[in-house]
């Protein structure tokens, strides 16, 4: 036995040696077979990244923007076409960066359509690339300046594919086979042959780039615009300026697409899913002027391995086109793309603006036009809920009926709250009035005119979709203006005076509904209450005209409605006369306001006598003296 307390035990000796070489082997082990192929991807991601970026040159150098119809000659071309699409593809890079939509306008007049993508020289650029990058610099790759050659057929169109191909003098051959279908997607395969006696490994990529913010751009809460992409489990969007500050945002997955949406187009890239990718939002600003900004979107798939003698294949799909729902949707199912059709943005409130949305599609279809379909549509809405309004109007009608009696109580207990409220409390249990049931319509119709909102506002199918008359764009607002006679008078009124006839005809359907609700107790309220359809009707007057015939017949319909209730209740209505409970009430609170101001002053005067009487003092009587015997 040791008994030296600072000499080490033999035991803890070899237990601390044990300890130090299974650290070192397990150290070891994990640095071979786990840390040191890690370390190797990363490097390997790294150098991809960067013979991306540096494969862009322009992406880093100063250009100016010229004519897109003057670029689109500065290179050879191969025409694509299809029922919906037209453009072509640059022979000088292979990029996909002309395309026009055929059955889109910018304006009504139908003279000039949407353009999508344009070529890297043009204002506001937009285009498709995609290729290979290799840690090996010293590879010669095609990029933004390789001339490709046509292999077969020299117009793209569906059913008929065509094939550029490019030799690298390495002993590489590049192949591209671009497929378009009757709609707005692409199908890319890229090809490489491997001729060389050794082992050669690429990376596969594809990108979608905007030159600076897109000129139709309008930053607005209600509709997202930007670079954006469904990713993993995970629905991404960025906003245009947000990048500035946080300029990459990288993502790994093996399913998803990315791409840059607008408020009814897309450009989109699907990778092939089931696959580990890595995705990218980048921002780069130009390096000289700071004025010119580059918004990309990016997948990097994993490293491909070509033995000699072999051949590498990657196949990436683009979407270029209008974000219609039941397209995208299409796409998702036969692709099995996960949550496609989150590209059109539906908001917090998706579980009632999509099922809103089809019908309101589907009831277009029926009728031919989409505001006869939103009239509809809001008939069929209004029956839904009418057991909800009907509660609500019948305690509507009661509150009118005991209207003069409240307004007695309130003068008669005008210093005494808590018993006012008491006997107001006791009147409407009488009387079976509810007042806080005519809050129930307007929790209704707030997520209802909400979703309309978002309907009109993002979907394509509303976009330039007539009505009758004047209203050609349900999406826009009322063109006309009841300050130059609605066009007689030969003038154009600032943007802030364009309130419509449809605007207009709402007003007077909101007057005629605020004559058969109770007025507020409260003299503030009830002078807000006046002003408010005047200015809902200016708020409104600047929205999408769809949305404002759909108020304009929902506040209809709950016209005829409560009108309907109160007559059967045997409760006068009164439009354009003086509603004669009102009338009473004024009249009760007045009688009583006097009775109670004469009652203050009588009971004042009393009290004035009585201080003012005089105190009589009454002396003491002086005490008879008792006579001495």
């Amino acid at each position: 036995m040791n008994n030296n307390k600072d000499q080490m035990h033999p035991e803890d000796f070899r237990n601390m040696i044990i300890f130090a070489v299974l650290s070192v082997l397990i150290w070891f082990a994990y640095e071979s077979f786990v840390g040191a192929p890690q370390a190797e991807q990363l490097k390997q991601a790294k150098a991809a990244r960067a013979a991306l970026i540096e494969k862009q040159p322009e992406l880093m150098t100063p250009y100016k923007a010229m004519n897109r119809d003057v670029a689109l000659k500065q290179a050879a071309r191969i025409k694509f076409d299809n029922p919906e699409i037209s453009g072509s593809i640059s022979l000088k890079g292979g990029l996909i960066d002309d395309l026009s939509l055929k059955h889109y306008f910018k304006t009504l007049d139908k003279k000039e359509n949407v353009v999508l993508l344009s070529p890297v020289e043009a204002d506001h650029a937009r285009y498709m690339d995609y290729g290979w990058v290799s840690k090996d610099k010293a590879l010669n790759l095609p990029n933004t300046s390789t001339q490709w050659g046509i292999v077969d057929n020299d117009v793209l169109r569906p059913d008929f594919p065509v094939t550029l191909a490019w030799n690298n003098g390495q002993g590489l051959r590049f192949e591209r086979i671009i497929s378009v279908d009757q709609e707005y997607l692409f199908t890319i395969t890229q090809k490489v042959i491997n001729t060389t006696a050794q082992n050669v490994e690429l990376f596969p990529y594809a990108l979608v780039s905007q030159k600076d913010i897109p000129a139709d751009h309008v930053a607005m809460w209600i509709a997202h615009e930007g670079p954006m992409g469904f990713i993993g489990d995970s629905l991404e969007q960025m906003n245009y300026t947000a990048m500035k500050k946080e300029p990459s945002t990288k993502l790994e997955a093996d399913t998803g697409w990315i791409g840059i949406s607008d408020k009814y187009w897309l450009t989109a890239l699907i990778p092939t899913q089931n696959q580990m990718a890595k995705y990218r939002f980048q921002y780069t600003p130009d390096p000289v002027t700071k004025e010119r900004n580059i918004f990309q979107t990016d997948i990097t798939g994993a490293a491909s391995v070509i033995p000699a003698g072999g051949v590498a294949e990657n196949t990436y799909r683009m979407y270029a086109g209008a974000k219609k729902v039941l397209t995208l949707q299409k796409y998702q199912d036969e692709m099995g793309i996960r949550n496609f059709d989150l590209a059109v943005d539906f908001g917090w409130f998706w579980f009632l603006t999509y099922p809103l949305f089809l019908a309101l599609h589907y009831i277009g279809l029926l009728v031919g036009n989409m505001g006869a379909a939103i009239i509809l549509l809001t008939i069929v809405i209004r029956s839904a809920v009418f057991p909800l309004t009907n509660i609500s109007y019948r305690s509507f009608a009661k509150m009118k009926v005991v209207g003069p009696q409240v307004a007695a109580l309130k003068v008669q207990y005008a210093d005494d709250k808590e018993q006012l409220q008491a006997e107001i409390v006791k009147i409407y249990q009488r009387e079976g009035v509810n007042p806080m049931s005519g809050c129930l319509p307007i929790l209704v119709q707030i997520p209802i005119f909400f979703s309309f909102y978002k309907i009109l506002f993002t979907t394509i199918e509303i976009r330039h979709a007539p009505f009758m008359g004047w209203i050609q764009d349900l999406s826009a607002q009322d063109p006309t203006s009841v300050f130059n006679g609605f066009g007689l008078i030969p003038w154009d009124p600032p943007s802030a005076l364009m309130i419509g006839a449809w605007p207009c005809m709402m007003l007077i359907v909101m007057l005629l509904q605020k004559k058969l609700n109770p007025p507020p107790q409260d003299k503030v309220q009830r002078h807000m209450m006046n002003f408010f359809p005047f200015f809902i009707t200016l708020i409104m007057s600047g929205f999408a005209s769809g949305l404002v015939i759909y108020w304009t017949f929902s506040a209809a319909m709950s016209v005829l409605q409560q009108v309907f209730i109160m007559r059967s209740m045997n409760v006068p209505v009164y439009f354009f006369e003086k509603d004669r409970h009102e009338e009473l009430e004024a009249q009760t609170a007045a009688a009583n306001a006097e009775a109670l101001e004469k009652a203050k002053e009588a009971k004042k005067s009393s009290e004035t006598k009585v201080e003012e009487a005089p105190i009589k003092v009454s002396k003491p009587k002086p005490k008879k003296k008792k006579k001495k015997k």
